[in-house]
């Protein structure tokens, strides 16, 4: 049986490789950098955990098959009162439409299934499709903000079809919690380290990429990496990816006295064009109040339309978010500590470009596959999903 090279350490390269070590297929994981997890980690501090990505996961098969397989029995849930989410208008609201909006968005959207034109168009922006089916007042006020933080993305250049066709899956299992390792994310890099080294998976930090023609490779990167390493063995794929456009975030998780006034929720979401320029911030304490530290906030920024944020020095992004609390609560509290942390490249751009280039799909050359948020789907449940998949069409030519 071939060895398979999975380039890239990150969460979904150790995802792809723990399914083919699993089948008994020969692994062997690259990564340029000096340490595994990609963007997940979670760092210890004085005042409490800070998770740099991914809080934790939503429940699927794939993912309670794995956190079961590893042995990380300890699982905390989001709690029940950390679950709601709300958007902002003028005050955080569980909905954010009056009445006369809510009746205006029913109507156009029966209208839309009795037409049977409910559907997303190719080539269709979120922003007309919801304007089409929802209401434009629908759109700002409630699909915008609820996309926004997911995605990150524009409303006027996001593809409906893509960011859609998720909506139109199977229903999971009725938990709609996450769930997370007792000690944080960096708790699941680990587990999947260890068993991969336990498995005889040889993992090489700091090694520069070069694809061997001879063995099958699961490329694990960005889109952008991806471009790069296929330059020269899949020039039209390589060209496709490389036009994937990549939102930069920032992340500012801030600890508070825990006299200070708590959020309610896992969070609150800020229409774009508003008074707070953030995407969105999260409760840490209420979603996994079981953590312990000081009560604490990650409040998120970036974006499509918010691409300059990344790089703005410490202090003036101290200052930004500073202010954009104040205007949620009223006051200002200075934090007891505050850590950033800047991504340039987080997340592919959910927009009609990627969606042209995932309807004429990738050119790969024979024994050559690609995993990412940019080929199925944002979010880890849904780079479990692809990487299981792909193991298995990986399996059966290794």
């Amino acid at each position: 049986m071939k060895a398979v090279t999975v380039v890239g350490g990150g969460f979904s390269g150790l995802a792809t490789a723990y399914y083919l070590s699993r089948a008994g297929v020969p692994v062997e994981i690259i990564e340029r950098s000096d340490r595994l997890g990609g963007l997940i980690a979670t760092l210890e501090t004085p005042h409490g955990p800070v998770e740099t990505a991914a809080m934790g996961m939503s429940h699927s098969a794939h993912v309670d098959e794995m956190y079961g397989d590893l042995g990380l029995r300890t699982l905390r849930s989001t709690q029940s009162y950390g679950r709601a989410r709300y958007i902002y208008r003028r005050r955080p609201r569980r909905w954010p439409l009056n009445p006369g909006e809510w009746l205006a968005l029913a109507a156009r959207f029966a209208v839309a299934t009795a037409r049977g034109s409910r559907g997303p168009r190719p080539l269709e922006t979120v922003d007309d499709w919801g304007a089409r089916v929802l209401g434009r007042r629908a759109t700002r006020w409630l699909l915008g903000p609820t996309l926004q933080g997911v995605y990150a993305g524009d409303p006027a250049r996001l593809s409906a079809s893509l960011v859609c066709r998720t909506w139109n899956r199977p229903a999971p299992p009725a938990r709609k919690s996450l769930v997370a390792p007792a000690r944080g994310m960096q708790e699941l890099i680990d587990a999947l380290e260890r068993r991969l080294r336990a498995r005889d998976v040889c993992i090489r930090l700091n090694t520069p990429v070069r694809l061997n023609g001879a063995r099958p490779a699961v490329i694990c990167t960005s889109a952008h990496d991806a471009a790069e390493i296929l330059r020269d063995a899949a020039p039209a794929a390589s060209q496709a990816l490389g036009t994937i456009d990549m939102l930069p975030l920032v992340r500012i998780t801030a600890f508070y006295p825990d006299e200070e006034t708590h959020q309610k929720g896992r969070g609150i979401l800020f229409p774009h064009g508003g008074d707070i320029r953030a995407l969105g911030v999260l409760v840490n304490t209420n979603v996994f109040p079981e953590r312990g530290g000081q009560y604490s906030e990650t409040w998120i920024y970036g974006g499509a339309a918010d691409r300059d944020v990344v790089h703005l020095p410490e202090p003036d992004l101290a200052a930004m978010m500073d202010r954009d609390r104040q205007r949620l609560c009223g006051r200002s509290v200075p934090p007891a500590a505050r850590m950033v942390h800047r991504w340039r490249a987080a997340l592919p751009h959910y927009d009609l470009r990627l969606e042209a280039v995932r309807a004429r799909g990738l050119d790969l050359p024979d024994g050559v596959f690609v995993v990412g948020n940019y080929m199925a789907g944002i979010g880890l449940p849904a780079l479990l999903e692809q990487a299981a998949a792909v193991a298995t069409r990986v399996r059966e030519i290794a």
